[in-house]
């Protein structure tokens, strides 16, 4: 699914970081009150809104995203800076694709490129991919899992 993807840097499955920057687009999102996306907001700042060039399914109660060689597939979302490297091992058991998860994982963590707000790309940042079939979900139209925040 990331293979030519023009954005992606660099694979990971769930390695240690070489960015302290993280894009989010789901249930992380600021607005959102499960319990990761509190321990996000406190123990990593927010930097921008951006968008990346891929294209967001309704999962189950949360998305996943695909990357996508069309420019015109946009998924919108929040970067943030992490304080520290616990904040990405805890956010990969929260993904499940941890060393501890059975591969193939549900999602696996990968460094790519973001467009950030006002059109700054920013290098290297990481974002969870969804690499298990999307057949059977529902594409979200427009990229946005939480439209009504951005309004």
């Amino acid at each position: 699914m990331n293979g030519g993807h023009p954005l992606t840097i660099r694979n990971s499955h769930c390695s240690k970081a070489m960015s302290d920057l993280l894009f989010v687009y789901g249930t992380l999102r600021q607005g959102h009150s499960n319990p990761m996306a509190v321990y996000l907001s406190q123990h990593a700042e927010y930097v921008t809104d951006g968008r990346f060039q891929g294209q967001l399914y309704q999962i189950s109660f949360y998305p996943g995203a695909v990357a996508s060689e069309q420019p015109h597939h946009s998924i919108y979302g929040e970067v943030y800076r992490l304080r520290d490297k616990a904040v990405l091992e805890a956010l990969d058991d929260y993904e499940e694709c941890s060393p501890r998860h059975a591969s193939p994982t549900e999602y696996q963590r990968i460094s790519t490129r973001i467009q950030a707000l006002g059109g700054v790309v920013m290098e290297s940042v990481w974002i969870y991919v969804y690499q298990w079939s999307i057949e059977g979900k529902a594409l979200i139209e427009g990229g946005d899992f939480m439209p009504l925040k951005l309004t």
